[in-house]
């Protein structure tokens, strides 16, 4: 990183004030950019785990009997309201 440095600093000797200001400025953009997509990306990776979380503390909870998730919605409208005009399949 140092020999960057340098390197940066080398190249700016030669600018005017309003170059290196412009140099700063899109340095500073840069860094910004990168910050907010580090942001996204950890909480993009938080709310990952919080769903894994969520799923892994679900399992067991639904019987696998191999029915879909229409047939379980059909059999527990079933139950609940009965066969009141309610069509099946």
């Amino acid at each position: 990183m140092q020999s960057m440095a340098l390197k940066i600093n080398h190249l700016l000797e030669d600018l005017e004030e309003e170059d290196y200001d412009k140099a700063v400025s899109y340095i500073e953009f840069l860094v910004s950019v990168r910050k907010r997509e580090k942001k996204k990306k950890e909480a993009l990776t938080e709310d990952r785990e919080d769903v894994e979380s969520i799923v892994k503390s679900l399992t067991g909870i639904i019987p696998d009997t191999g029915k879909t998730l229409e047939e379980y919605r059909n059999e527990r409208l079933k139950s609940k309201y009965g066969n009141q005009g309610i069509s099946c399949c």
